[in-house]
């Protein structure tokens, strides 16, 4: 029991930084690029797409051990730093906005490339 509250606390600490760090650069994208498309969103979930594919392949290809660290990175870190719900709000805004197309590129766009981007970090730990 003490070994899942500890593991929680910390996926919860690494949520926490996750989470002001996608706000901050998301943000930070937001108001350097002017459009309607989400880009900040956008960017932020391919970089951590890319970056839970270059841990989970040191983690299970360099360490094969998945440790608490493993965990305050993908799950806790990367997991509040990417996020599904800003997908489906933003795509719901497209919706009632009646851009449907906008609406299929934005979620194209990020699940191919996150997949691609999260392979690709993945096997260059192989290397």
């Amino acid at each position: 029991m003490t070994q899942i509250i500890n593991t929680s606390l910390i996926i919860g600490l690494g949520g926490f930084i996750g989470t002001i760090l996608r706000f901050l650069i998301s943000s930070s994208i937001e108001k350097t690029v002017t459009t309607s498309f989400p880009i900040g969103t956008v960017l932020v979930n391919l970089i951590g797409c890319f970056l839970i594919g270059l841990v989970s392949g040191y983690f299970t290809q360099k360490l094969e051990d998945q440790t608490q660290l493993f965990f305050f990175l993908t799950v806790g870190i990367l997991g509040g730093f990417t996020t599904f719900s800003a997908i489906a709000m933003e795509s719901q805004l497209f919706i009632e906005n009646g851009e449907f197309l906008k609406m299929i590129s934005y979620i194209a766009l990020q699940a191919t490339l996150g997949i691609i981007l999260c392979l690709i970090g993945y096997n260059l730990i192989k290397n």
